[in-house]
């Protein structure tokens, strides 16, 4: 496990060797930054608030159980001045967080269970819950059939699905990668989760659904290799096929986030370009570029048809800076 970590950040080296003397930029936004300067957090927003959840506090590769957040907050974006505390939770990383009109849900991701300073002992959570927007209060929902982090996923219609991932467990050098897409039906009280056959094995990717289209969005392969590979599953067939590969930039297509605003699809990572799906579907188009690139950050709907890009880290380490985003019509 340990190797794949390593090999994962190959390309980043050179960019922190020069984090020393890069003049981090002010990000384009007025909205107040994070309460915590995080990684691999869970971002969503819904009724013009912004919710934030969990998170990695330390330095990459150093994993502790003090180090993992649990902790909740959200923004009302036409103020955007104070965070508000809500009901924190389970510490982790990598969750899936994503939004219906009722209700925010939380599935999987990590956690370390290593005091700090000792070698990581980092495992994946099976765990899946649900807050309640009009109780203001967590709810259980089942199991996952197996522990998953570093994946994805987004509601299409009642139906919750998740993509990609791995499975960690402890000290184990090789970690089992999810060949398995998930299936949730929201709608039925006692549902349970289902297995949906996924061509590919990769993690650290982002998903985003436009209609009934999935988009299962670069990543990093088994091989420990960045990839631009785009996958689209049909959610009423439940077909995969392929779609327009990212184009090429730093770290490919690893760490990146994507969401829907006024009806297209977003993507932007390590690169600093937000990239749009063209309105073909088959290939992409530079909308805005952000003023400070970030991974394994956020990208979410903002107002007035505009995107908000939050936290992840940069050349110059892990930022708290939310940037307001106008993407070219």
């Amino acid at each position: 496990m340990l190797k794949i970590f390593s090999i994962v950040f190959a390309a980043f080296g050179v960019l922190t060797l020069l984090s020393g003397c890069v003049t981090r930029p002010t990000a384009n936004s007025t909205l107040a930054p994070l309460p915590e300067a995080v990684t691999s957090f869970g971002a969503v927003t819904h009724d013009g608030w912004l919710y934030v959840y969990g998170g990695h506090e330390g330095k990459r590769h150093e994993y502790s159980s003090n180090e993992v957040s649990g902790a909740f907050y959200r923004l009302n974006l036409a103020e955007g001045k104070a965070w508000e505390t809500l009901s924190p939770s389970t510490p982790v990383q990598s969750p899936v967080f994503v939004a219906d009109d009722n209700f925010i849900y939380r599935v999987g991701g990590m956690s370390a269970r290593n005091p700090q300073g000792q070698p990581n002992n980092v495992w994946s959570h099976d765990d899946a819950a649900r807050f309640s927007l009009q109780a203001q209060q967590w709810e259980t929902l089942p199991k996952l059939p197996g522990a998953r982090s570093s994946h994805d996923g987004w509601i299409v219609g009642e139906t919750l699905f998740i993509i990609g991932g791995w499975n960690l467990s402890g000290d184990e050098e090789r970690p089992v990668w999810a060949t398995n897409a998930l299936i949730l039906d929201l709608r039925a009280p006692n549902a349970a989760w289902r297995n949906l056959p996924q061509p590919f094995e990769r993690r650290g990717l982002c998903v985003a659904a436009l209609g009934k289209k999935l988009y299962a969005i670069g990543g990093m392969d088994s091989d420990a290799t960045p990839t631009l590979a785009v996958s689209v599953l049909d959610t009423e067939t439940l077909q995969w096929s392929n779609g327009p590969a990212l184009p090429s930039g730093k770290l490919k297509g690893f760490g990146n986030s994507a969401c829907v605003a006024e009806g297209r699809l977003y993507v932007s990572g390590m690169s600093g370009i937000v990239w749009r799906l063209n309105e073909k579907g088959d290939g992409w188009e530079e909308a805005a570029k952000l003023t400070q690139a970030r991974f394994f950050h956020r990208l979410v709907p903002g107002l007035n048809g505009k995107l908000v890009a939050l936290g992840g880290e940069g050349v110059a380490g892990k930022l708290r800076d939310l940037e307001t985003i106008s993407v070219k019509p």
